[in-house]
């Protein structure tokens, strides 16, 4: 394999077989698909624009060995591929979740703690202004949160809070290789220069961010849909 494919079978590997179990009869995932796809496609746009600053900046930038070489607006095509592979997979989590666990009532509240993370989340986040990274993952965790407890049911809640905590091991796996190789080298003065491994811990806010985006506006759009048909 050469190396320049790298970051490509990466992300071919994160989505293969959630996208081939999406047609599995019980779970039928890309019947979904209708609700879904706006929401990965809205959210992409979102990290891309900051991720397009963010590279700009130097906040981090990716390594040539890893990556094909095709860009877009100075975005590797690989990194954008991320945007869609890694949330469909967690969605998939998610969903799969929702199918196993649809006997089972979660009756724990949810909201007050999350909220109470998201302003710790925007206070901690003036402590960072110097750190690009630091800052708008912390800023962002305390918008994101908010949306999710406005957007979901305590059950959706519990579920999303499930599957980003079950997401932590391939987001380990994936983040490891991305970090390991490295394919995406970080400047460590942007963010707090302290790692799990060789994973920045800001990437942990930062898949919050991407999952909470990702199926809080699925969950929205498919509620909204159920809304206007009755």
């Amino acid at each position: 394999m050469e190396l320049r494919f790298t970051y490509l079978w990466i992300n071919l590997f994160t989505i293969l077989l959630p996208l081939l179990t999406s047609f599995e009869p019980r779970l039928a995932f890309y019947r979904k698909w209708k609700y879904f796809l706006p929401s990965l496609f809205f959210t992409a746009a979102v990290f891309l624009v900051w991720d397009y600053f963010k590279t700009a900046y130097g906040v981090w930038s990716f390594n040539t060995l890893y990556i094909t070489g095709i860009k877009f607006f100075n975005l590797p095509v690989e990194e954008m591929l991320f945007f869609i592979t890694v949330p469909y997979s967690c969605t998939f989590i998610y969903e799969s979740l929702s199918w196993f666990l649809a006997g089972h009532h979660f009756k724990w509240p949810l909201n007050r703690l999350l909220l109470t993370l998201a302003a710790i989340s925007i206070a901690a986040s003036f402590f960072f202004l110097n750190k690009a990274y630091t800052f708008s993952v912390l800023f962002g965790a305390g918008l994101i949160l908010p949306f999710l407890v406005r957007t979901l049911t305590t059950q959706q809640l519990h579920l999303f809070v499930l599957t980003y905590l079950l997401s932590l091991v391939p987001m380990a796996v994936v983040n490891g290789l991305l970090t390991c190789l490295p394919v995406v080298i970080y400047d460590n003065t942007e963010n707090l220069n302290l790692r799990i491994g060789t994973i920045p811990v800001e990437d942990f806010i930062y898949c919050l961010l991407l999952l909470g985006m990702n199926i809080g506006l699925y969950e929205w759009i498919r509620s909204s849909a159920k809304l206007d048909i009755e």
